[in-house]
């Protein structure tokens, strides 16, 4: 009995496995069922390298969207605590309940944003998926930073730490160019925010002494992250084309070492249609008139050969028409010599 391989090869029980279904091939064969629902289908063969590129944009976005969705749903229980013991005299029942109103909407609305990208991403939309996905993780920490309850307070400035998951998301989905726009409007909200928006008296001391110490590793955070990934997929990119061009390399050897079979074949192919060619003729000479040449339509001198032919035939016919011709002719001169023989006779009688 033979049984399915996950690449469609079967395989006998007890026969070897072929080399390439190892663990790691099973791995990836195993993602194939989410590929099916969030990665655009795969380019054919003959694509342009751009399209290829577009592709594989979108295949590396589908690979990190799963860590993006697991990464909204921790985030939603994070509504419901923290927020009971605000420090601001005004409590409200949801600050009283301890839940976050703020942080489960964003939460949710995220992840309706992440299922329309992962719909487009599979339709081959990628840079509009890659864009609602960027925006979606740069909205979220900084909507929970402008709708901190009581202003700024110094746990806040975790979040800023979360401006560098929109980075990932621009150079998984996005042309590599694009981090640094990503960037930098994570920086200008970075300084925005925290220039203008209220803050707790702890916060506002320490802006207050160091706003540059405060300041400073965020947007070098967002500086460096973008430089490395923007040289990996710069990388990246340069290694797929140098693939792409020893690809089309390979291609062209191929092509050539055909060709150059197929004129040999031809040459060969030519040569000996000529020799049976100049066979015929010498046959012919011989007298032997029913020679013909012996080569097919396929044949690259078959137009000639079928000419040469077809004269043939004629001359045959002509010649048989000629015997025929001579034969009459002889019976014709017979059945005179006969009629004068017999006129003589009857004048001698």
């Amino acid at each position: 009995m033979k049984y399915p391989s996950p690449q469609g090869i079967e395989v006998t029980p007890g026969s070897r496995v072929p080399e390439y279904l190892t663990t790691k091939h099973r791995e990836v064969a195993f993602l194939n069922w989410w590929y099916r629902i969030a990665s655009p289908p795969a380019p054919p063969d003959t694509a342009s390298f751009q399209e290829r590129t577009h592709f594989h944009r979108g295949r590396t976005g589908s690979q990190l969207l799963p860590v993006l969705y697991l990464f909204l749903i921790v985030s939603l229980p994070t509504g419901f605590f923290g927020t009971a013991f605000s420090s601001t005299s005004t409590v409200s029942v949801a600050n009283f309940l301890g839940i976050s109103v703020s942080t489960i909407v964003v939460s949710i609305a995220g992840l309706l944003a992440l299922v329309i990208a992962t719909i487009f991403n599979r339709m081959g939309m990628v840079n509009l998926a890659g864009s609602i996905v960027v925006v979606t993780f740069m909205a979220s920490p900084m909507a929970n930073i402008v709708l901190t309850p009581g202003g700024l307070n110094m746990i806040d400035l975790l979040l800023y730490g979360l401006l560098v998951l929109p980075l990932v998301c621009a150079v998984s989905f996005l042309p590599p160019i694009w981090v640094f726009v990503v960037a930098g409007v994570n920086s200008v909200f970075t300084i925005a925010s925290l220039l203008l928006l209220p803050q707790t008296a702890e916060l506002n001391a320490l802006l207050t002494v160091n706003f540059t110490g405060v300041v400073t590793p965020i947007i070098l955070s967002q500086l460096i992250v973008s430089i490395m990934a923007y040289l990996w997929v710069r990388g990246t990119t340069q290694a797929l084309q140098r693939a792409d061009r020893a690809e089309e390399l390979a291609k062209l050897e191929h092509d050539l070492a055909l060709q150059a079979e197929m004129a040999a074949q031809q040459k060969q192919q030519l040569e000996m249609s000529i020799r049976q060619i100049i066979e015929t003729h010498r046959r012919v000479a011989n007298g032997d008139y029913d020679a013909r040449v012996p080569l097919s339509s396929d044949n690259i001198l078959w137009e000639i050969s079928g000419s040469l032919n077809n004269l043939l035939a004629r001359v045959q016919g002509w010649r048989r028409d000629s015997a025929e011709l001579q034969q009459v002719k002889f019976a014709l001169q017979q059945a005179y010599e006969e009629n004068r023989r017999l006129q003589r006779a009857l004048h001698q009688q």
